[in-house]
This record gives C-alpha cells, structure tokens and sequence, in this order.
C-alpha cells in the first residue's frame, strides 16, 4: 500500500462531532498518519481507528504501531521524507 505524500496537504481536515479532526477512509487516515511522523518527529501519533461515536477515522497514540507505519519505517521512506522536508527548509522551499 503506497499513497502519495504530495495529496496530503490537499486532505480536508474536518472536525468531527466528538471534537476530533476527521478522515472519511482509512487510506486518507494512515496517509495523515504518516505525513504526521514525517513533519513532526517527536509526535506520539501510531495509528488509526474508526470512531464509534461518529464513524470517521481518527489518529491515536494507543495501541500497537499500524502495520503501514512500520512497514514505512523499515524501508527507509519516512526517513527520506524526512530529509527532503529538512532540505526544502534550507532551499527555502516551505
């Protein structure tokens, strides 16, 4: 499963009802999620759930790492996301 990191700034972030921003699929939810750990390093974010109350998908620190961000950790991508987004900062590309 690979998504496209470019489409994720375009992802409409909704609030949902129990107070929490929102994705309609999984996909655009573990898109989100690894876009989260790519910008923000320190973030506790691991996975993704469907929420009871409101039936969207929401990220959460709970639980065990999702399959997809491991999967994405392991093969060295969040890593060169990581230093692109380190040298469009430099080349002030941001």
């Amino acid at each position: 499963m690979v998504f496209k990191l470019s489409s994720a700034s375009k992802i409409k972030i909704n609030m949902s009802g129990c107070g929490k921003r929102n994705y309609d699929t999984e996909n655009l939810a573990l898109e989100a999620l690894i876009e989260a750990i790519i910008r923000f390093p320190e973030s506790t974010v691991t996975n993704v759930y469907q929420c009871d109350d409101c039936g969207n998908w929401h990220l959460t620190s709970r639980g065990a790492k999702h399959p997809y961000l491991i999967e994405n950790l392991e093969n060295g991508y969040i890593k060169r996301q990581r230093q692109a987004l380190e040298w469009k900062g430099k080349l002030g590309y941001n």
